[in-house]
């Protein structure tokens, strides 16, 4: 790269992804890119000689009529080739779009391009870490970059162009510190991208310029500073603003008066200030589309004044963040004095920066963790947090992140290097003084005394209350997998003596007798390794009926008598495994603080190998932690165990694991004592008319806790249709082939009928994919983009492809009932394929549906069905998100009008939605009518 250099920013449109397949370029487009600015461009249509596919048409716009009217690539070849050479190739996903064109052009006898290549996808990963989506649409509209035609080749080389230039002036901001790193992480990026990175350095020095003010160097790493926000001493309390005009002068520009919302602002500023409701817990449902969340925030903003602090709990570290990002943001542009707010999360949500520079000095092979690597040595210049979610990874699996994550403030000593600028602390710190605290449900019980405090009583929000008792029950599910601590020990084992790298025994050479210290070492996981072999066998061997494998794994329950009996009977074994486990860590302890005294310095590849074996040690220490709290009564008691085989019932498969089975009185003696009367909102909270479930679940007397109800903001009756079909199959068997068949059928012939953007929700994985692959056979995924979970990747994944698709449908399970905002054109058609009870084969719902007939009560109507009904609200919740809105669900389930307890169901229902019956072909008639009025 010189100073001078051409870049020719690059796309094209193709009729498919492999030259070597037949498929061919439709068209090109090029920006050539000088000095930071634009220089010139061009663009053409190609004729590829062969059909353009209806999917591409679809997504380019591009028709065949169009293509047959422009020249074929051989005669444009010539002038692309001119207009290339000698330029540096820039493109978004490089390795296609170059290796298409120079296969184009030796098809037309043309030689490759001896040109350089740059790819932007990698430059944006590294340079904008922080970005939720590198597909070339999204970041143009998080850079404001005009981007009009999407899958053009003209507007989206264009559109790079613009991006490219702006990656190119942040890569000159980066300081010089950050980017001598970069380059001696040598990383493997396509084609020449990283050669980028020296070229800004030798540029940087150059002309160095001054730190900005707002980053400072500590130990080598360029970072963010971070600074206490001033303390409000001797501010005069604000007086809330309780009537609609106070309201409206308050919101000025920034806010649209919602009367639900300023009603649930009362509702809960009058309630904490009257001192006959103030000691009374609060619950409020507010339907999508009332502004919960500053429906709550404002009010208690003016209830904190004067150093009172408020906790806000919600389901996910998702909505945290966008507590904060949204709800806070929003909420300091109204307050006459902003609030300070902090978000909490588990430790290893967090980088500890001791951790990472330590590991930078360390050459890596995986591409992956190159990436990573770089990514994290930017979001330090502008991470305040150092919270990991900001980088937005779909997983968090990767081992780089098991040595770069924190382990928590207890870990820190005062003279490491970077004490003064980590990350927990300062959160600590925040923490302190913050008036709103956001943290998540699993967070909050794990942390109840740190949080709360039973003498100051701070104010508790519970947001997304419905999902506290579920989280608690899903948290306190533990697996004994005997494979993975297994694998473990033989990982482990294979580091003292591994031929690859720096081992333990070459790491120990000089210390006197290292040889018999790691030979005990080396037996200890050898043991410990044994005795789980031998305490898996006794599992199966006392639990396990000799059977013929299946095709579905297999759960065993197991009573807590049995569980208490069995590790009665195998005391020594068990006794055996922890004493090997412990003799494990009490000799790399001896060996490791040895070492550390002996050596002058340790480098960075030493305390690598060092650090990497105690992590895989704690896979060891889990396990032992584990089996240490199942052998206490007390908390055996409150739980079901149960063990796990494969699909094939191979014993040497066999998990063990444990749950609690209910929540009854869990939050009353655990949480409620921390905290002044909780406010308990949500969108849907209340499963049925007379169900006492919310109550139940959540320790609440329905005699003491005020509640309200908020209507919809939104004209359902106008916006939306309810449609139930009336000639389903037997919706109970939900995995059998005249079900699928059933449902290939309806689906097909109702997003035919109606072909706006569809949702489809499942109780099932399995159900999932036999109807996509079935769906698939009529030749649905020609015209329209099918989407499945568990099929063609993560949630994440899913998510974005069908919010950036056109008439896209989406098949999916569990986590896409609730959660998802899809406004307007994003969702139009929602289709439930069976109600959403839980499957009752599950060891957990047998054991809790048993305890509920000891209790003499019927299983069915006071958890099913009521936890079934508020599912489905949830899930028809996901269709009308604003007043803009305009859709129909689909319910391919006849239980709700054939079944009693379908009419239960049906009243928990919004009444704006009265729902219409009829076949399928009657609703797909209906569809067509109600879309046609609606445009």
């Amino acid at each position: 790269m010189k100073p001078n250099t051409t870049y020719a920013v690059v796309d094209i449109e193709t009729t498919g992804t492999s030259v070597k397949d037949g498929d061919r370029i439709i068209q090109i487009g090029c920006a050539f890119v000088k000095n930071n600015k634009i220089i010139n461009t061009f663009a053409a249509d190609v004729n590829p000689l062969t059909t353009v596919p209806p999917v591409i048409e679809n997504l380019t716009g591009i028709s065949n009529a169009r293509v047959r009217k422009a020249p074929p690539f051989d005669d444009l070849a010539g002038t692309i080739y001119s207009l290339l050479q000698g330029t540096v190739f820039v493109a978004h996903n490089v390795n296609f779009d170059l290796p298409f064109i120079n296969a184009e052009l030796q098809r037309v006898g043309y030689p490759e391009l001896p040109i350089q290549a740059v790819d932007t996808v990698s430059l944006s990963q590294i340079l904008l870490p922080t970005a939720p989506s590198f597909r070339l649409r999204d970041l143009s509209r998080l850079l404001n970059i005009e981007h009009d035609h999407p899958h053009a080749a003209d507007s989206d080389a264009v559109a790079t162009a613009h991006l490219f230039i702006f990656l190119q002036k942040r890569l000159a901001q980066l300081p010089l510190i950050t980017l001598q790193q970069m380059v001696q992480l040598t990383p493997e990026l396509p084609r020449e991208t990283a050669e980028l990175f020296a070229y800004a350095l030798q540029q940087g020095k150059k002309q160095p310029g001054r730190l900005p003010k707002e980053l400072v160097i500590r130990n080598g790493l360029a970072l963010r500073k971070k600074s206490l926000p001033q303390q409000a001493v001797g501010r005069k309390k604000q007086r809330y603003p309780l009537t609609k005009a106070q309201k409206m002068q308050l919101f000025g520009e920034d806010l649209t008066y919602r009367p639900q919302q300023a009603r649930m602002m009362n509702q809960i500023y009058r309630h904490y200030t009257q001192s006959e409701t103030a000691t009374v817990p609060l619950m409020i449902e507010a339907p999508t589309g009332t502004g919960k969340t500053l429906g709550y925030l404002l009010p208690l903003a003016y209830l904190a004044q004067g150093d009172r602090q408020v906790v806000v709990s919600t389901a996910t570290t998702v909505l945290q963040t966008q507590l904060l990002d949204q709800g806070v943001q929003l909420l300091n542009t109204l307050l006459p004095v902003p609030v300070t707010a902090v978000v909490i999360k588990g430790n290893q949500h967090y980088v500890d920066l001791d951790r990472f520079a330590r590991g930078l000095a360390l050459h890596e092979h995986s591409k992956q963790t190159q990436l990573l690597k770089l990514r994290v040595l930017v979001w330090l210049t502008t991470t305040t947090t150092g919270d990991l979610d900001e980088l937005h990874l779909t997983t968090y699996q990767a081992p780089y992140f098991a040595e770069i994550a924190h382990h928590g403030v207890a870990s820190l000593k005062a003279d490491d290097p970077f004490f003064k600028d980590d990350f927990l602390r300062f959160r600590d710190q925040l923490t302190a003084q913050a008036t709103f605290i956001i943290t998540n449900h699993a967070y909050l019980m794990q942390h109840v005394a740190q949080l709360g405090s039973r003498q100051q009583q701070p104010l508790l929000v519970l947001d997304e209350a419905q999902h506290l008792a579920d989280g608690v029950l899903h948290g306190s599910r533990q697996r004994f997998d005997f494979n993975h601590y297994m694998a473990a020990c033989h990982s482990l084992t294979s580091r003292i003596d591994q031929e690859h790298g720096l081992n333990l025994r070459a790491l120990f050479a000089e210390q006197p007798q290292s040889d018999y210290r790691l030979k005990l070492l080396d037996n200890s996981l050898n043991d410990t390794d044994l005795h789980f072999q031998q305490l898996q066998a006794a599992l199966a061997r006392t639990f396990v009926p000799h059977q013929k494998g299946g095709s579905q794994p297999v759960e065993i329950a197991i009573t807590t008598e049995e569980i208490t009996r069995f590790f009665a009977e195998n005391n020594g074994l068990v006794r055996q495994l922890q004493t090997a486990i412990e003799n494990c860590f009490l000799q790399f302890k001896q060996l490791n603080e040895q070492y550390q005294h002996d050596q002058a310095e340790v480098l960075p590849p030493e305390q690598h190998v060092l650090d990497d074996f105690f992590n895989r040690m704690q896979q060891l220490r889990q396990a032992y932690d584990l089996l240490q709290s199942w052998l206490i009564p007390a908390t055996r008691d409150q739980r079901v165990f149960w063990l796990t085989l494969n699909q094939w019932h191979d014993r040497g498969s066999l998990t063990l694991s444990g749950s609690l089975i209910e929540t009854k009185g869990y939050f009353e003696s655990q949480l409620y004592p921390y905290f002044s009367a909780p406010l308990f909102t949500g969108a849907t909270l209340f499963a049925t008319g007379k169900s006492q479930y919310v109550y139940s679940q959540l320790d609440l007397d329905p005699k003491t806790t005020v509640h309200h109800r908020l209507s919809t903001p939104f004209d359902l009756a106008k916006q939306s249709r309810l449609l139930i079909a009336t000639d389903a199959t037997a919706a109970e068997e939900p995995s059998g082939k005249q079900r699928v068949a059933y449902l290939t059928h309806a689906i097909h012939e109702i997003v035919t009928a109606a072909p706006k953007q569809t949702l489809i929700l499942f109780n099932s994985l399995n159900l999932i994919e036999a109807v996509f692959y079935s769906l698939h056979q009529t030749g649905l995924s020609a015209d329209r983009e099918l989407l499945a979970q568990g099929v063609n990747g993560s949630r994440e994944k899913l998510l974005r492809r069908f919010v950036q698709g056109d008439n896209a449908i989406l098949l999916g399970a569990a986590s896409f009932w609730e959660g998802i905002d899809l406004p307007q054109e994003q969702l139009e058609l929602l289709i439930v394929t069976q109600l959403p009870f839980d499957s009752p084969d599950q060891t957990v719902t047998k054991a809790r549906y048993q305890q509920l007939r000891q209790a003499k009560l019927n299983p069915f109507y006071n958890e099913a069905l009521p936890k079934a009904a508020l599912k489905l609200r949830q899930g028809l919740g996901r269709l009308i998100r604003t007043d803009q809105d305009t859709g129909a669900a689909v319910i391919l389930d006849d239980r709700l009008v054939t079944k009693r307890y379908g009419q239960t169901i049906l009243t928990a229902l919004p009444k704006a939605m009265p729902p219409i019956n009829g076949s399928v072909t009657e609703i797909s008639a209906e569809l067509q009518k109600f879309f046609q009025n609606s445009n």
